[in-house]
């Protein structure tokens, strides 16, 4: 859902480079290369609104406990949600924090395995309903959170 402040955004964008459009014919050259400089920051400008309000439609990591967030860890790294180097990482804290009896034994463990997320007040978010970049950006999200627990 598009706040307020994103649409009126998206629609000056729409509207400069609509203006642009126009100007560009009669500058020539100069005028197709600001086209294509204000056609680019208003995509980027949108992508960013974009990102920022799909952030907001994620969970806070804040009431899952130390053994739910490494059982998630353990889903991202086992569903290959993160790549590159935050795979390595994520492996590797997982790794150490699995080593300890009392957060394998947990039910919090158990049910992050399974992609739940503990959200507070017995409530639980499914991160099988999150699809690309808001999954990744979710795992990154307890990546860092896992870490902070080392």
């Amino acid at each position: 859902m598009i706040n307020k402040t994103t649409f009126a955004a998206v629609l000056m964008a729409a509207g400069l480079a609509g203006a642009a459009s126009a100007q560009a014919q009669s500058w020539g050259s100069m005028g197709k290369d600001a086209l294509s400089s204000a056609t680019s920051s208003a995509t980027s400008s949108a992508k960013s609104a974009g990102m920022g309000m799909m952030s907001n439609m994620l969970p806070s990591l804040s009431s899952a406990s130390t053994s739910n967030i490494t059982g998630i860890l353990g889903y991202c790294v086992q569903n290959n949600v993160l790549q590159g180097a935050q795979s390595t990482a994520a492996s590797s804290v997982l790794g150490n924090l699995t080593q300890k009896d009392s957060i394998t034994s947990s039910s919090g463990y158990s049910a992050g395995q399974n992609g739940l997320l503990q959200t507070g007040n017995n409530q639980m978010f499914s991160l099988a309903n999150l699809k690309g970049e808001l999954k990744s950006k979710l795992c990154n999200m307890v990546l860092n959170k896992a870490q902070s627990f080392l």
